[in-house]
C-alpha cells in the first residue's frame, strides 16, 4: 500500500473515528480465540476483516471455516466461461479459483496467522441439509457440480463426508471442540439468503451440543452478522452513491430481530487491509464489485446472538440478488 494512498484514507477516517459508531463496541479480550463461520469465500473479509485484524493484534487466535467452496455462483461461471450452460467440471474450477482468492485475502489480513478450514459442502444447498437432506444414506446432489460429496481434493477438512445435514452437523462440532472458541461470528439465521440462513442455524445446532452441560461463564460469545438484505449495505445498486471506508455501515432499520446490537471500528491501517483482502477476491470483484465496496466501512455491525437457533425455514433470496 503506498503512503500517499494510506493517508488519504486516513484524512478521510479520522473525523470519523472521532465520532465512533453509537453502537456499543464488541470487545475482544486478550488471547481471544475468534472462529468465524462463512458460507462462501469472502464473506469472512466482508463481515469480519477488521474483527479479525483485532483479535490477531491483541494476541488472539483465528480460524475461519469456509462451508462451501462457493461453486455455486451460476451467472458469474456462465460469464466468466462465456457458457450460458456451464458444465459441472466449470463450477468446480471456479470454485477452486474461489478458494485461492480466500487464501490470498487471509494472508492479506493475517500475514498467515489466520487458519482457514475447508469443508466443501454445497454452494445453494446449505438449506436443503438443514431440511430435507440430513440423511447420510441419501445425500443431496449439487445442481452445479453434479458432486454429493466434496470434489475438492487435498483442500476440504475431510474428503469422506457426503452432502447430507448430519455430516455437516458432526464436522462443526468437531472444530467447536478441537477450537475451543472464546467469540464465535456466524451467519445471522435471518439473513434472507438461504445458504447463510441455514449456515447460522447449522452454527446455533452445534454450539449447543458442544456446550451441553458446559457452565455459562465458559461458553463463547456469538455474533451474528448480516450479509444479504434488501437495499443493503447502502448504496451498493445506487449508481450515483459511492460507498465510502470514513463511513460507518449499520444494520438496516427495518432489520427486526431479537439481541443487542454491536460494532468493531476499524482503524485507517485495518480499513485498508479489509480493501486489499478483498481486491483479492477478483472473481466477486467481477461479478459484483460495488457490493463488496458497500461492506468497506468504517465499522463492522454485529448482532449478539443467543445458542437458540430459529426453526428451520427455506428463506427466499433477497436483498441485492447474490446467487452465490
Amino acid at each position: 500500500m503506498g503512503v500517499s494512498r494510506f493517508l488519504t484514507l486516513a484524512l478521510w477516517l479520522l473525523p470519523a473515528l472521532a465520532q465512533a459508531a453509537a453502537l456499543p463496541p464488541l470487545e475482544v479480550d486478550r488471547n481471544e480465540r475468534l472462529l468465524v463461520i462463512a458460507p462462501h469465500p469472502d464473506d469472512e473479509t466482508l463481515a469480519a476483516g477488521g474483527l479479525m485484524q483485532q483479535v490477531l493484534a491483541n494476541s488472539g487466535s483465528v480460524r475461519v471455516v469456509l462451508l462451501t467452496a462457493g461453486d455455486g455462483y451460476v451467472e458469474a461461471v456462465a460469464q466468466d466461461t462465456g457458457d450460458p450452460k456451464p458444465r459441472p467440471v466449470d463450477f468446480v474450477a471456479y470454485g477452486e479459483r474461489r478458494l485461492g482468492e480466500a487464501r490470498g485475502a487471509l494472508r492479506v489480513l493475517g500475514n498467515g496467522a489466520i487458519r482457514l478450514t475447508v469443508l466443501g459442502f454445497p454452494d445453494g444447498g446449505l438449506d436443503a441439509l438443514l431440511t430435507a437432506h440430513r440423511d447420510p444414506t441419501k445425500p443431496w446432489r449439487s445442481r452445479t457440480t453434479d458432486a454429493t460429496a466434496p470434489p475438492y481434493t487435498g483442500e476440504v477438512l475431510n474428503e469422506a463426508v457426503r452432502y447430507d445435514g448430519d455430516d455437516l452437523h458432526r464436522e462443526l462440532v468437531r472444530i467447536l471442540r478441537e477450537t475451543k472458541p472464546t467469540l464465535i461470528v456466524l451467519p445471522d439465521p435471518f439473513d434472507r439468503h438461504p445458504d447463510h440462513a441455514a449456515a447460522g442455524a447449522f452454527t446455533l445446532l452445534a454450539v449447543q451440543d458442544w456446550t451441553a452441560g458446559m457452565p455459562k461463564r465458559q461458553r463463547p460469545e456469538l455474533a451474528g452478522y448480516l450479509i444479504h438484505w434488501p437495499n443493503w449495505p447502502p448504496g451498493w445498486n445506487a449508481p450515483d452513491q459511492t460507498p465510502r471506508p470514513d463511513q460507518p455501515l449499520e444494520l438496516p432499520a427495518d432489520f427486526h430481530r431479537p439481541g443487542e446490537r454491536a460494532a468493531v471500528t476499524l482503524t485507517p491501517q485495518q480499513a485498508q487491509l479489509k480493501i486489499d483482502a478483498l481486491d483479492m477476491y477478483a472473481t466477486q470483484q467481477t461479478a459484483m464489485g460495488r457490493v463488496l465496496d458497500g461492506f468497506a466501512r468504517q465499522t463492522e455491525p454485529f448482532t449478539v446472538l443467543d445458542a437458540e437457533p430459529p426453526p428451520p425455514n427455506t428463506p427466499k433470496p433477497a436483498g441485492h440478488g447474490r446467487a452465490r
